[in-house]
């Protein structure tokens, strides 16, 4: 690929784990210096997801799509998502980060958040002091990060990783969405934890609202 007479390396279709998993690569490069390395939710990956990578990519940022479900020959439900080790997840950020040479930013949404974190800290755990940089924030939209389903009325309980975890982070909640409510709280949970995190409220909208 080319632009401006300025070559951009191509993504691998695939990323090679050392179980032997192929995971399927959808890829959109660009030129800057930043890749989104976006996992699917529950409901898998969409034509909006696409949309939003092709125009990303217009605006220099790279974003790749693994497809963790389909490697692992999953169907897309939540209960999908905690079948898939952090440790493939780990071993995905190290190639997107090795192959690129770019700053990478996680992207996930509902119930994809818990596994994905917890392979980012599987990652930090074996990561070198001058390549942690490396892995530079998470995006989370409507991230469902609760030990046990939160009741009416009691206080919600957050997985470890909440705490466990140091990484900057967005976080995108739909304003009709149940999990708005407690935005404040996980907020707070994760500066616990060290984190740097924003967040932003999206009016008239519930969970799944980019698909």
């Amino acid at each position: 690929l080319c632009s401006l007479g300025t070559a951009i390396a191509a993504p691998p279709p695939s990323l090679s784990l050392s179980n032997g998993m192929e995971v399927n690569l959808r890829s959109y490069p660009a030129q800057g210096n930043t890749l989104l390395l976006w996992f699917a939710c529950d409901e898998g990956h969409s034509a909006h997801e696409t949309r939003a990578a092709q125009t990303l990519a217009g605006k220099g940022i790279e974003t790749w799509l693994p497809d963790m479900l389909d490697a692992h020959f999953l169907p897309m439900l939540p209960s999908s998502l905690k079948e898939i080790p952090p440790q493939e997840i780990s071993e995905i950020i190290a190639l997107a980060i090795k192959n690129s040479g770019k700053k990478v930013v996680l992207v996930v949404g509902g119930h994809g958040a818990l596994p994905i974190l917890e392979g980012a800290l599987a990652w930090q755990a074996q990561a070198s002091p001058e390549s942690r940089p490396s892995l530079a924030g998470a995006i989370l939209f409507y991230p469902d990060l609760y030990a046990v389903p939160p009741a009416p009325g009691v206080e919600a309980q957050y997985h470890p990783v909440v705490t466990q975890i140091r990484l900057p982070i967005y976080i995108y909640q739909g304003q009709l969405s149940p999990g708005r409510w407690w935005l404040e709280h996980l907020k707070v949970a994760l500066a616990q934890g060290g984190n740097r995190v924003q967040s932003i409220v999206l009016p008239k909208v519930r969970s799944h609202f980019y698909v």
